[in-house]
């Protein structure tokens, strides 16, 4: 008991409490470079064509760098087995600049992906020093764990800061497969609640889906038919982002990397053309979506807009992966199940503004990401409202088994 509150208080507190510092200065870095990239592409006329550029120097970067092609879930999922071998520092500080170039420039990703990888590779780094003091100093000897725990607190800690929610990003971090790690569990649930903390001293609390109202929302019988239908609906669109990818990517393969990415940025940039010319410079395309969130919540969108919006952004999504470009899937899977869930509510117009959106964007994430308890647990913390728990439970669990046996 001794040794594992030691651990507690002398590792994973302080490896939590650095990594939310250092997300909140990657996350003002990355807010002040976004601005200065879109007035730089307005005072030369190029705003449309930024998604184009930052693809395009996103796989020129990797290539001329000799980092190659990268994939943030396979880097993960490495990690749980060999983390040495996934978390090299340069190459680690090479694909921050490729993550930054992706989204910076407009690419349809998050930044979620990134800063769970971030927080993986400081964790490392953090196991690497503590195993060189413990072969020189006998008292660091009991503070070392297995470098995987290490590396889940970190990505914990990193996740609960983008998140601005600590249980879903120990979670989120503690899952693998489904299954939750209970070693790690722990640590995780330390880490994200030090890394918040630090996170919230420096860009305050605010929730990363700021919703214009809470909603005192109602649970009734009809709200949970409606999620059972809105998760079959978010099962198919998932189903279908997956399938486009995998086309794209076979499409795309045969070229080399950097001409990948300008293939693929061209694509982006005209799939931004209707957000411009339409909706007034909405991003709907463009990042990881939360604008789009935040519209769609409001219940302003037609069905028929809201079917164009998810088209959008599934197309644009699948493009920004197949095309080479990093980032995170979870606030675009946000996006699109907002999108199913908007139509959906103003199909059927259940009287709840919002309700069936943020559902939905529960229901379709969870599926993407093959997980069923965190992206219920998200909502809850995001949104405060207790009534959206049991739906969003229902619709993500209907959404996860559709797409796990079409996969």
């Amino acid at each position: 008991m001794l040794a594992h509150t030691r651990h507690i208080v002398v590792v994973t507190l302080p490896l939590g409490a650095v990594t939310g510092f250092l997300v909140a200065l990657a996350l003002r870095g990355l807010g002040s470079f976004e601005p200065m990239v879109l007035r730089v592409g307005g005072q030369t006329r190029l705003t449309i064509l930024l998604p184009a550029i930052g693809l395009f120097l996103t796989t020129l970067w990797l290539t001329v760098t000799r980092i190659g092609e990268v994939s943030l879930f396979k880097d993960l999922d490495l990690a749980k087995k060999d983390p040495y071998k996934v978390f090299p520092f340069r190459a680690s500080l090479g694909k921050v600049v490729a993550c930054a170039l992706t989204i910076g420039f407009g690419g349809s990703a998050g930044v979620e992906g990134p800063g769970k990888w971030f927080g993986a590779a400081l964790g490392l780094q953090y196991h690497r020093l503590l195993h060189a003091a413990a072969t020189r100093l006998k008292h660091f000897r009991h503070l070392v764990r297995p470098a995987r725990v290490m590396v889940r607190s970190g990505a914990a800690a990193a996740l609960a800061a983008v998140f601005r929610a600590p249980i879903s990003g120990a979670l989120m971090a503690a899952e693998h497969n489904g299954k939750l790690d209970s070693a790690a569990l722990i640590p995780c649930l330390v880490a994200a609640a030090s890394g918040y903390v630090a996170f919230s001293g420096l860009m305050g609390h605010n929730p990363l889906l700021p919703l214009p109202k809470i909603y005192p929302y109602a649970l009734r019988f009809r709200e949970i038919v409606w999620a059972l239908l809105l998760g079959m609906a978010c099962g198919m669109a998932a189903s279908s982002y997956l399938w486009v990818k995998s086309r794209l990517q076979h499409l795309l393969n045969p070229m080399p990397l950097a001409w990948r990415g300008l293939a693929a940025g061209v694509g982006l940039s005209l799939l931004a053309l209707p957000s411009h010319f339409l909706w007034k410079d909405l991003a709907i395309t463009q990042g990881g979506g939360l604008e789009l969130v935040q519209y769609l919540v409001q219940g302003n969108s037609l069905p028929r807009e809201a079917a164009v919006f998810l088209a959008l952004k599934l197309f644009a999504t699948a493009l920004t992966f197949a095309g080479g470009g990093i980032g995170g899937l979870w606030l675009p899977s946000l996006a699109m199940g907002a999108a199913v869930g908007a139509g959906i509510d103003g199909l059927l117009g259940i009287g709840q503004t919002g309700y069936l959106t943020m559902v939905g964007a529960s229901a379709l994430a969870g599926a993407t990401h093959g997980t069923l308890l965190v992206p219920v647990v998200f909502l809850a913390e995001t949104t405060g409202q207790a009534s959206l728990v049991v739906p969003a439970l229902i619709g993500t669990t209907v959404s996860y088994l559709m797409v796990r046996e079409v996969s």
